[in-house]
């Protein structure tokens, strides 16, 4: 008897999961075949960190998508190609992630996230270009300006192409064991996920990659901090030079302050 129920239960469970399957495999014909018939109705662009970055706009990504598709709007769902889509908007050079995809009732999505970037580069050659949070080089924005870290001076750095260019893939540099790109930005990494030091340092002037110069924005002084070698150990001297000398100094008083020298801070005070 407790056979017969085991087996009727066995079955029992069997039926289920045929209909179960049955049912899903029914729902995703009707769904792939009521997509046949559908048009795209419109478009829908969601930017979502568009209030921090605004390199790019919705009217970018539509013109990009329509490179593929020539008029999204009227097309059949069936026949748009929402990877080719995805990958022709991942060539544009301030765009980190792309996912497209359709709805039954003829709505075409688009959401994208933009790279953040956290330097400018003004060259020796007067061109100029950005590198994001990731390394990548990538070209300006004709729609807004990033307020991020300047660094200019004796360094020539060649936009990337759709931002495919990583600074931190460049090859070791004659003059430093890892090579100065690479070193600027974990400098500028560092330096902007500081809260203290993202305020205070605006500017880093390269003469050379053994001599670096850093702008300020409180004190008005210029910050000599030799190579990017150790930079960490140079900044937290610098700190508590800020911290235990300057208030009672005035943060005025000097017009430059040396960080090269391994335990010392050598200050040359302002010309009256």
């Amino acid at each position: 008897m407790k056979i017969k129920k085991r087996k009727w239960a066995i079955v029992g469970t069997i039926v289920l999961w045929v209909g179960i399957l049955s049912y899903l495999g029914f729902s995703i014909f009707f769904v792939k075949d009521r997509e046949k018939g559908t048009v795209c109705r419109r478009v829908e662009v969601v930017i979502a960190d568009s209030a921090q970055n605004r390199f790019i706009n919705t009217e970018d990504i539509i013109v990009t998508a329509n490179k593929v598709v020539k008029k999204l709007v009227g097309t059949r769902i069936s026949k748009i190609n929402t990877h080719r889509i995805e990958n022709k908007i991942l060539e544009m050079p301030f765009i980190k992630r792309a996912e497209v995809y359709t709805s039954v009732s003829g709505v075409l999505r688009i959401e994208v996230e933009q790279r953040e970037v956290i330097m400018r580069i003004f060259n020796a050659d007067g061109s100029s270009c950005y590198i994001d949070k990731d390394g990548y080089i990538i070209p300006l924005s004709e729609r807004s300006a990033a307020d991020v870290v300047v660094v200019s001076g004796n360094i020539s750095l060649k936009n990337g192409k759709g931002g495919r260019v990583r600074v931190v893939d460049t090859s070791k540099d004659s003059c430093d064991r890892k090579g100065l790109l690479p070193e600027l930005f974990d400098f500028v990494t560092y330096i902007r996920n500081d809260e203290f030091w993202n305020a205070q340092i605006e500017h880093v002037y390269i003469n050379s990659p053994k001599d670096i110069e850093l702008i300020t924005r409180v004190g008005n002084h210029t910050v000599l901090l030799g190579s990017f070698e150790d930079f960490q150990t140079k900044l937290k001297k610098l700190f508590v030079f800020y911290k235990n000398a300057l208030p009672r100094e005035g943060w005025n008083r000097y017009s430059i302050i040396n960080l090269k020298y391994k335990n010392q801070v050598i200050c040359k005070n302002k010309v009256l």
